[in-house]
């Protein structure tokens, strides 16, 4: 089964990048692993946009997760992290559409 963890809206700065908006579903781990793995993953997410470069998109593998990553020319940047089952192209779709609707 296919499994989304965190959805996550940047603004991309030209040293840092500042979180608008997070989604997490942690729901799958168990209570005390909780507050460590949603600080990986809010950790994850800055980094990730901070070393992507502007109008581009890319994919990383970190351990059980991937992280997928879309920063638009405007430096507004959103992220998902799923499982490895998670496909790539639909995680890139959905990044497209939640950064129009968020703008809108």
């Amino acid at each position: 089964m296919v499994k989304l963890y965190c959805i996550s809206i940047f603004y991309k700065g030209p040293t840092t990048a500042n979180r608008l908006k997070t989604a997490l579903d942690l729901r799958s781990f168990s209570f005390f692993q909780r507050g460590s793995v949603e600080e990986f993953m809010t950790f994850f997410c800055k980094t990730i946009v901070e070393r992507t470069i502007g109008a581009s998109r890319q994919s990383v593998k970190e351990g059980d997760f991937f992280c997928h990553v879309y920063v638009r020319s405007d430096n507004l940047a959103g992220v998902v992290i799923s499982d490895h089952e998670y496909p790539q192209r639909v995680s890139h779709t959905l990044l497209i559409k939640i950064l129009d609707e968020f703008t809108e």
